[in-house]
């Protein structure tokens, strides 16, 4: 069986097998890791691979998402870090422009959601993770990471450093 880990409640396993195998693509298409054998990670670290876990939930529809989740524990000293804030607009933000919009029909707005946006940066670091069973990886095998993961804690910084500059980049200040 498998667990809705957002909302609670069982899931159909067809459907979560088919949301893992889509993520999984994803990322092998994106090339979010390479493939490296594991005493690499011990070699450059000191540590071992960075376990990961599925998350998987029902979305609106019956749509059935599931997400690879790097789990980065923080360690002691990390409380107020900075570094690991990354803003996201509120929502009422977005309500507001809309309304605003709607006052001054000469205006247009565009939404863009960035679907999968920890996945886009790239990862500076020696950072390596446990391949999940899906990916068919060999055993003494491991990911080192090209694309920061989800549930790594510079990854948000890193997402709102790439979109900043890319937009910088085309002129926005």
């Amino acid at each position: 069986y498998a667990w809705n880990d957002v909302n609670g409640g069982a899931l159909d396993i067809e459907k979560v097998r088919e949301a893992r195998q889509e993520e999984l693509d994803f990322m092998k298409k994106k090339g979010i890791w390479r493939e490296v054998p594991t005493e690499e990670a011990w070699n450059k670290t000191g540590k071992p691979p960075v376990s990961v876990k599925w998350v998987d939930t029902m979305k609106s529809g019956g749509m059935v998402r599931c997400r690879l989740v790097a789990r980065d524990f923080r360690t002691k000293g990390d409380k107020d870090r900075e570094d690991l804030f990354a803003a996201t607009p509120p929502l009422e933000l977005l309500k507001a422009l809309i309304s605003k919009a709607a006052m001054n029909r000469k205006r247009k707005i565009l939404v863009i959601d960035v679907k999968k946006a920890h996945l886009y940066p790239l990862c500076s670091q020696d950072v390596y993770i446990e391949l999940p069973a899906e990916a068919g990886a060999e055993a003494g095998r491991c990911g080192k990471l090209v694309h920061w993961l989800y549930g790594f804690r510079p990854a948000a910084q890193a997402w709102e450093s790439h979109y900043s500059s890319n937009l910088e980049s085309i002129g926005f200040v």
